[in-house]
């Protein structure tokens, strides 16, 4: 008889379709889980349409329960996405927790006022896992107004993991110093690959990929590239300078009457996951110009696995991840975003050196690297 699987149950209000970086997170950390001869149970918010995303776990074994309904409400400077329950949802978690005993519930963003409170209240399980994920610019309000609910709900947690520094000061700054340890989000490096396509060349390109709002920077980008030079250089020739924008959201038709104003921007509105790789391998560079409120940013390691290197805000959590000059560029005005591009566009030997050591480095966060570490709690 071969040795029984171990029992893991993943809680997250971010799931597939949610378009954002705990979504990612969530669907790939159950993927690597059921490709490790784990049980998992993904609980999450209600939709109307089954994502490729859910068919694909369910092809590897894995099951994905839906309570409530998915919304978002504007926090942070973006859409943050929280699960409504209703009294008969919560009679029916408890059902489902009391018949399902497991070796470990995973709750991304433990802390989150929706799902997370009635698994950690219910859950039959050797060890209650959380996952840090959160930033703020400013004072975070649910943890202010909200602490002395959380704090019981905090020390219940038998391991505490943060994606990174950033994501772990942000926890400490409210309620002090915790025992965490930092276990950055991965990225499947046979995905996201430079050989999903071949540069483009007639042509330098430059990608945004991210929500357009507010936070995510989009209307920086478009006020820098209105006063960039429009041209680059590729295998010694002078090529035409691109902006490809993949993406959408409340800033959309910003984006579309920018695009009219300006030939060299092509706009791809919301692109599907499995499309990304091929985005990112044929592009030459990205620019992410986050406002802030990052805790990792996974688009950055996207950028680097596919040998595309990123140009980044100079901020907390991408400052985690990019080593300036090196693996990527940072910048901190609009005078400093325009040089970069720039330089990226017209320097191709430095624009070669950074997409050789950005690939290099983006295999840290190889999920399978990833995924061992935090099986190493689980176990």
């Amino acid at each position: 008889m071969g040795e029984e699987k171990k029992k893991i149950i993943l809680v997250s209000d971010s799931f597939p379709p949610v378009p954002s970086g705990v979504s990612k997170h969530s669907f790939f950390l159950t993927k690597k889980l059921l490709q490790r001869n784990f049980e998992v149970i993904v609980i999450t918010g209600g939709t109307k349409d089954k994502p490729s995303e859910e068919i694909e776990i369910e092809k590897l074994g894995g099951k994905v329960m839906r309570f409530g309904k998915l919304t978002y409400v504007y926090a942070n400077g973006t859409r943050c996405y929280i699960t409504l329950l209703s009294p008969s949802d919560i009679v029916r978690m408890k059902k489902f927790f009391s018949s399902y005993e497991c070796d470990a519930v995973i709750l991304q963003g433990p802390l989150g006022l929706t799902l997370p409170y009635p698994a950690t209240v219910f859950a039959k399980t050797k060890k209650l896992i959380g996952i840090f994920h959160s930033v703020t610019e400013k004072p975070n309000l649910g943890y202010i107004l909200f602490k002395h609910f959380m704090k019981p709900f905090l020390k219940k947690l038998d391991v505490k993991i943060a994606v990174s520094k950033t994501a772990q000061n942000e926890i400490e700054k409210y309620f002090g110093k915790q025992d965490m340890k930092i276990v950055p989000p991965g990225i499947d490096t046979e995905i996201y690959s430079p050989h999903r396509a071949e540069k483009e060349k007639d042509s330098v390109n430059m990608l945004f990929v991210g929500r357009l709002d507010e936070r995510k920077g989009i209307d920086i980008l478009l006020s820098a590239f209105r006063k960039v030079k429009k041209f680059g250089i590729k295998k010694g020739k002078k090529l035409p300078l691109k902006l490809k924008i993949a993406g959408d959201g409340p800033m959309r038709k910003i984006v579309e009457k920018e695009k009219v104003r300006e030939k060299n921007i092509e706009f791809m509105g919301f692109v599907p996951e499995k499309k990304l790789p091929e985005i990112y391998a044929s592009s030459d560079f990205c620019v992410f110009p986050s406002k802030g409120g990052e805790s990792f940013g996974i688009v950055l390691i996207e950028s680097m696995a596919c040998a595309s290197p990123p140009i980044a805000s100079n901020i907390k959590g991408y400052k985690d991840v990019i080593e300036d000059g090196k693996t990527g560029m940072l910048f901190s005005n609009q005078e400093e975003l325009i040089k970069k591009i720039e330089m990226m566009s017209f320097e191709e030997n430095i624009r070669e050196e950074i997409s050789k050591n950005a690939l290099e480095n983006s295999k840290r966060y190889d999920w399978n690297k990833i995924v061992q570490e935090i099986i190493q709690e689980i176990i």
